[in-house]
């Protein structure tokens, strides 16, 4: 059964309970939408959308008037979710689309080419891939412009969600994705590239709506590690994935707080301000976070607030990677800033990992060496480089490490 995260949430700001406002629950009572106003500061401080508890991503004055109206609701069935893929037959294309890779469907972004679902629907959104070569596109549901959206991103492909409708009535509702034929002054082109639709519905009859936790990870592997001491939790502890990226666990102590607007986190949330009670989770990991934060000290004592005294922390994050995320990216770390971070908690490890030639590939890499050196002779470069790492020890690795990586306890 998922747990009820409601139970562990406060106000980011002061940490004051919450009150659960303008609710719309399914007929076997799950908390589906609903305003979150913290009984301390009196203020709209989150919304639940589509059973996810976000503090981020809401308008403070739609939200105010939500919770001012507080006409809770209860949904007469119960609802189910399900996605529909780029070669799914429901799929309606107009234009230029073609299927790409066994994965996608692909248009050029001609304006005026359009890929519609008919579907019964309380909740959908939509997942595209932003990358350096996409254009604009639109997004209509029952032929009303809901939203438009860039899809450029400058390096790199990303599969992106993007939700386009919430809290329909859950009877038949056309949704379509228009290309726009716009582009970004930096995109090389206008390319959309559609992946699938992920709706929520009303279940079928007969159909099995008991929600099923699942596994499904998107974004960087756990460290083995990190999964071992997983498993040290007891069966009624907790486990904060900070900062998770586009993850979830079938583990039902599992929750998944994330800044950005992927699928799959569980709470929307700011590292800064967690909206967690204080001494919550039994054991927190934050793979590759704290240097993409403004303020990585707070960030730290955030974490160490959120852990119960005696649990444990454990915290990845970059020493002499090369800017990535940009602009999101903003202090790295020696060893010795990592144990000044966690200075007021015990640390019981602190180690540090990658290669010098896994580095000096990825600093190359990341100003277009790759590109601009003839192929043969950069691999020739980078393999020498390699043959050298075998002469490095563990503890001259520490000075020109990739990572650092502490275990902490809260005492």
């Amino acid at each position: 059964m998922i747990p009820d995260r409601l139970q562990i949430l406060c106000c980011p700001q002061c940490k004051g309970d919450l009150a659960v406002l303008d609710s719309i629950r399914t007929a076997g009572g799950r908390l589906k939408s609903a305003a979150l106003v913290c009984s301390r500061c009196q203020e709209a401080v989150g919304e639940v959308v589509n059973f996810k508890y976000d503090f981020l991503h809401f308008d403070r004055d739609r939200l105010r008037a939500r919770a001012s109206r507080n006409t809770p609701l209860q949904l007469p069935y119960e609802v189910s979710q399900e996605t529909v893929g780029y070669a799914d037959p429901r799929l309606e294309l107009e234009g230029e689309w073609q299927p790409w890779e066994g994965r996608y469907q692909q248009s050029e972004g001609a304006p005026g080419s359009r890929l519609r679902l008919e579907t019964r629907c309380t909740d959908i959104g939509v997942r595209l891939i932003k990358h350096p070569w996409s254009g604009w596109v639109r997004f209509r549901v029952d032929g009303q412009v809901v939203g438009e959206s860039d899809l450029y991103q400058p390096s790199f492909s990303t599969v992106t969600w993007f939700p386009i409708a919430n809290d329909l009535d859950g009877a038949p509702h056309v949704v379509e994705i228009e290309t726009l034929g716009r582009r970004h002054e930096r995109s090389n082109g206008t390319q959309v590239f559609f992946h699938d639709f992920v709706v929520t519905r009303p279940a079928r009859k007969g159909e099995v709506v008991e929600p099923r936790l699942r596994s499904e990870n998107r974004v960087l592997a756990l460290w083995d590690e990190v999964v071992e001491m997983m498993k040290t939790v007891p069966d009624d502890g907790l486990i904060l994935d900070h900062g998770g990226g586009d993850r979830t666990m079938s583990d039902p102590r599992y929750v998944n707080a994330e800044y950005t607007h992927y699928e799959l986190p569980h709470v929307y949330a700011d590292a800064l301000y967690l909206p967690f009670k204080d001494n919550t989770f039994d054991f927190v990991m934050s793979q590759a976070v704290l240097e993409h934060v403004p303020d990585p000290f707070r960030a730290v004592e955030e974490i160490r607030r959120v852990t119960k005294v005696g649990g444990k922390v454990w915290a990845g994050f970059a020493f002499m990677q090369p800017v990535h995320a940009v602009p999101y990216h903003y202090f790295n770390s020696t060893a010795w800033g990592a144990e000044h971070l966690f200075q007021n908690m015990t640390i019981e490890r602190l180690s540090w990992s990658g290669d010098l030639s896994f580095t000096i590939d990825w600093m190359c890499k990341a100003v277009g060496l790759g590109d601009k050196v003839e192929a043969e002779r950069y691999r020739a470069v980078m393999d020498e480089i390699k043959s050298w790492d075998k002469l490095i020890t563990y503890e001259e690795l520490r000075d020109v490490a990739s990572g650092v990586a502490v275990i902490a306890r809260k005492r």
